[in-house]
């Protein structure tokens, strides 16, 4: 199975280092998720990944597409977007600012707001949609851009248990595709849905491997420190 292969990478924020020495392997047509505690620089991986942060080491299969799908934006609150047209916003890249909405453009808008269960909330304002239900669309987005590797920085942090379902499912069906997924999450029921997961400790990888695996040395070390503690 194809993989992106990280080699010593690094990275840093106004000259902090936030990851170190980064090693680890991410297969293709799988969901891999990227656990540990806040700070641990997990957001930061994902924006290496993205190509909008620099860093130092290699990362061998890194495809020229890559959609990021962040967390809950406010972009609603300051813009009259519809929830199509947010969705919409991820074919910029192919269609341009200014670019004809074709028929099969379209489509694929509909399709993303299917998977995510809000077909039927197209013309609605994004601003008066709950959190969750904002979530879906952002994921939705990132689904229409169709790139052969999606990241998801905590996309079910601010959902409801239907939501993250529907987001959840929505992952699985981008990697049943043949995509790389790399997700972001605190999510015990996100991490046992995955297929494969990476452990980050200070900017470090400290386990990789199964989910079941990864999560068992998650809970090792947090009841290590709790005894060091």
């Amino acid at each position: 199975m194809p993989i992106l292969a990280l080699a010593q990478v690094g990275a840093r924020r106004d000259g902090v280092p936030v990851l170190d020495d980064v090693r680890c392997a991410l297969p293709s047509g799988a969901v891999t998720a990227i656990v540990g505690d806040n700070g641990s620089g997990k957001s930061t991986l994902l924006e290496v990944l993205a190509g909008v942060l620099p860093h130092d080491g290699t990362i061998a299969g890194l495809p020229e597409r890559r959609a990021l799908v962040v967390q809950r934006t406010d972009l609603g609150d300051r813009l009259p977007l519809t929830v199509r047209a947010t969705v919409a916003m991820g074919l910029w890249r192919e269609r341009g600012l200014v670019g004809r909405m074709r028929a099969a453009d379209r489509a694929r808008v509909d399709e993303a707001l299917a998977i995510v269960g809000m077909r039927a909330f197209a013309h609605r304002p994004l601003a008066a949609l709950s959190g969750g239900q904002r979530q879906r669309v952002l994921v939705a987005q990132g689904l229409v851009q169709r790139a052969p590797l999606t990241l998801l920085d905590e996309p079910t942090a601010s959902a409801d248990a239907a939501s993250r379902d529907r987001i959840d499912a929505a992952m699985r069906t981008l990697a049943d595709g043949g995509a790389t997924v790399v997700v972001a999450t605190h999510d015990r029921a996100t991490l046992g849905r995955a297929d494969h997961a990476v452990l980050l400790e200070r900017g470090r990888v400290v386990a990789e491997g199964s989910p079941v695996d990864v999560a068992a040395a998650q809970l090792r070390r947090a009841a290590a420190a709790l005894a060091l503690g």
